[in-house]
C-alpha cells in the first residue's frame, strides 16, 4: 500500500499558523517536575512550567464525537504533525516505539470510510448492522483527519504484549492532551473493524501486531456542556508512609497507612452520598405529610411533615456543604477551611430548625383552643411511612458514623428526633381514635417542637463553638 504521509515538516520550531502555537511541554511538564532530586525530604516544589494551565488541559480532556464536529473544516497538517509529535515522545520500555499510525485526510478519508465500511460488511457475518455499516460511511467525512491506531511487536520478542500495548496508550493520552490544548475535538473509537484480524493487513500490521482503533480529530461545533465525571482520587490510592515488616508478606491483614487528610476525604465522599440519598427520600414524604395533614386536619401529622422539611433542609445543607467541600477542596484558585464551612451549615440549619418549632407550638396550642376534627385512618398511615422512612435515614446516616464529624452527627440526631416525632404523633392518633381524645394529637404537636428546640440548642452550641473556635482561656 502507498504511504499516506506527506513529505514530514521540520517539527522543532513550527511558525504560528491559522491562530495555532506548538504545544511542546507535555511530557517534560510531568518528567522535570522529578530532577535532579537527590532525598526523600519534603521540600517546596518550585515549578518549571504553568502547572495550573496543565491541570486545566488534563481537566478538559474528554471525547468529542464526529458529530461535534464543523464538517469539512480541515485542521492544518502541522497542527496534525505536532499531535503525532507528542504522540512519539510516549514512555515506552527498551526505546521500542511500538507505535504505528496511519493519517487519513482530504479524500483519503473517502477512501478509509469505503474501506472499513467494506471491511466490515464482508467479514461481519450474523453480527451485522446496518446502521453500524452507514456509520463507518459516514463518521469519516465529518472529521478532519483519522488516524489508525496500531501496534508493531517488537521482532526479537523482549517485552510482554501487554507493555508494548501500554505504550501506545501513552502515546495515545499525549495525542489527547495536545488536541485539547490546541482547543480541537477528539475520539478514540475501537468500533467497527478493530479487532477484525482481517483489517491488520491494510494498515501494514502483521499476524503478532494489534490495531487498537481509531483517531478522529475536527474542529469542535457543539462543545460539551460538562466536565467528565470522576470519583474522589482518594477511594482509588492506597498511600503508604510507614515502613513494613515484610515477614508478613503472605498475611492477608493489611495495615491502615493512609494519611488522615486522605481518609476525611474519603469518608467526606461517603457523607455526601448518604446526605443525599437521605434528601430525595425525605422529599418525597414530606410533601406527602404536609397534604394529608392538611387534609386530614391533623396536627400532628402537619406538626411531623414540617418537621420533616426541616429534616430536608439540613441534611440538604449538609449535603451542599459535602459536594462544595469535595469539588473546590483542592482547588489552587480559592481556599477556605472545610471544617468551618461543615459547622456553618450546621449553625444554619439549626436556626431555621428553632424558628419552625416555635411556629408548630403556636399552631399546637391554637388547635388546642379550636380542636377541629380529625380523619385518624389516612393520618396514621402517612405518620407510620413517616416512621419508615426515618428509620431507613437513620440507617444511612449510622453507616460508618463518625462521631469527629460534627456535621454528619448532628444530621444523624436530627434523623433520630425526627423520628422520635413520628412514633409519637402515630402514638397520639391511635389513642385518640379509639378514645375519641382530640386535644392528645396538639398535645403531640408541641411535644414534637420541645424535641426540635432541645435539638436546635445543642447543634446551636456545638457548631458555635467550633465555628469561633471557642476554647476556654489557660
Amino acid at each position: 500500500m502507498k504511504s499516506l504521509y506527506p513529505v514530514k515538516p521540520a517539527c522543532a520550531n513550527i511558525p504560528k499558523k491559522n491562530g495555532f502555537l506548538p504545544v511542546n511541554f507535555f511530557t517534560d511538564t510531568i518528567t522535570s517536575q522529578f530532577e535532579n532530586s537527590s532525598s526523600m525530604q519534603m521540600n517546596t516544589v518550585v515549578p518549571k512550567y504553568d502547572v495550573d494551565q496543565l491541570n486545566d488541559i488534563i481537566l478538559n480532556r474528554r471525547s468529542v464525537y464526529p458529530r461535534q464536529y464543523e464538517k469539512g473544516k480541515a485542521i492544518p497538517d502541522e497542527v496534525i504533525w505536532q499531535i503525532l509529535e507528542n504522540a512519539n515522545r510516549a514512555p515506552n520500555h527498551k526505546q521500542t516505539e511500538p507505535w504505528r499510525f496511519k493519517v487519513f485526510s482530504g479524500e483519503g478519508r473517502r477512501y478509509f470510510a469505503e474501506l472499513q465500511a467494506g471491511i466490515y460488511q464482508e467479514y461481519a457475518g450474523e453480527d451485522y448492522n446496518e446502521g453500524r455499516y452507514q456509520k463507518l460511511l459516514e463518521y469519516p467525512m465529518l472529521a478532519s483527519h483519522v488516524i489508525s491506531i496500531g501496534m508493531r511487536r517488537n521482532e526479537q520478542g523482549v517485552l510482554p504484549e501487554n507493555e508494548e500495548i501500554q505504550a501506545v496508550s501513552c502515546a495515545v493520552e499525549n495525542m489527547f492532551l495536545t488536541v485539547t490544548a490546541y482547543g480541537l475535538g477528539s475520539y478514540w473509537t475501537t468500533a467497527g473493524i478493530t479487532y477484525f484480524e482481517q483489517a491488520k493487513a491494510h494498515f501494514d500490521l502483521g499476524e503478532k501486531d494489534k490495531l487498537m482503533g481509531f483517531f478522529y480529530i475536527g474542529y469542535v461545533a457543539i462543545p460539551y456542556k460538562s466536565l467528565s465525571k470522576r470519583g474522589p482520587i482518594q477511594t482509588k490510592v492506597d498511600w503508604i508512609n510507614e515502613y513494613k515488616n515484610n515477614s508478613g508478606i503472605n498475611s492477608t491483614n493489611t495495615i491502615d497507612t493512609k494519611p488522615q487528610a486522605v481518609k476525611d476525604g474519603v469518608k467526606a465522599h461517603d457523607h455526601e452520598s448518604q446526605a443525599r440519598w437521605v434528601v430525595i427520600l425525605t422529599v418525597i414524604t414530606m410533601i406527602l405529610e404536609i397534604v394529608i395533614g392538611y387534609y386530614s386536619n391533623s396536627m400532628a401529622l402537619t406538626a411531623e411533615g414540617w418537621h420533616m422539611s426541616t429534616h430536608v433542609f439540613a441534611i440538604g445543607l449538609t449535603w451542599a456543604a459535602y459536594f462544595f467541600t469535595r469539588k473546590y477542596g483542592r482547588s489552587q484558585k480559592i481556599s477556605f477551611q472545610s471544617d468551618r464551612l461543615l459547622s456553618l451549615s450546621g449553625f444554619t440549619s439549626a436556626i431555621v430548625l428553632q424558628i419552625i418549632a416555635i411556629i408548630m407550638a403556636l399552631e399546637s396550642i391554637g388547635r388546642l383552643i379550636h380542636p377541629l376534627p380529625i380523619k385518624f385512618g389516612e393520618a396514621i398511615v402517612v405518620a407510620a411511612i413517616g416512621l419508615v422512612v426515618n428509620g431507613i435515614s437513620a440507617l444511612l446516616l449510622h453507616h460508618d458514623h463518625d462521631h469527629h464529624d460534627h456535621n454528619i452527627r448532628a444530621a444523624y440526631l436530627h434523623v433520630l428526633a425526627d423520628g422520635l416525632t413520628s412514633l409519637t404523633a402515630i402514638l397520639a392518633l391511635t389513642i385518640g381514635l379509639f378514645f375519641h381524645l382530640f386535644w392528645l394529637d396538639s398535645l403531640s404537636g408541641i411535644i414534637g417542637s420541645i424535641v426540635i428546640t432541645s435539638w436546635a440548642v445543642q447543634l446551636i452550641k456545638g457548631s458555635g463553638i467550633k465555628l469561633i473556635d471557642f476554647k476556654k482561656a489557660v
